[in-house]
């Protein structure tokens, strides 16, 4: 009786969370390109600390990142490699942007 508890309680949190993750995704399907680069640009100023500067260079990175992955993913160009290639592109415009102690902060 007790196992079944157990099983009962852990089917009904990864229900929830994989709801949780649904909804966002969907909320996130129905933002505009903008409303999306804005909204990582907004995420990386706070974490970063960004400047005004720094933060419309970042958000003209993002906008760009983010029409060219929508427009990759709407034609089937969307291997693998061609999102590394993105990801690596666009972490080393980062790097250009970024200060050197905002750059420690920055993932790889």
């Amino acid at each position: 009786m007790k196992r079944k508890k157990w099983m009962i309680g852990i089917a009904a949190v990864l229900l929830l969370v994989l709801a949780g993750k649904g909804i966002a995704h969907y909320r996130w399907s129905q933002l505009s390109t903008e409303e999306k680069a804005g909204t990582i640009t907004e995420k990386m100023a706070r974490r970063f600390d960004l400047n005004d500067t720094q933060k419309v260079r970042v958000y003209a990175l993002n906008l760009e990142k983010v029409k060219t992955m929508e427009a990759r993913w709407k034609s089937g160009e969307h291997r693998r490699s061609d999102w590394k290639q993105l990801r690596d592109q666009w972490h080393e415009d980062m790097r250009e942007i970024l200060s050197p102690e905002q750059q420690q902060r920055l993932r790889h």
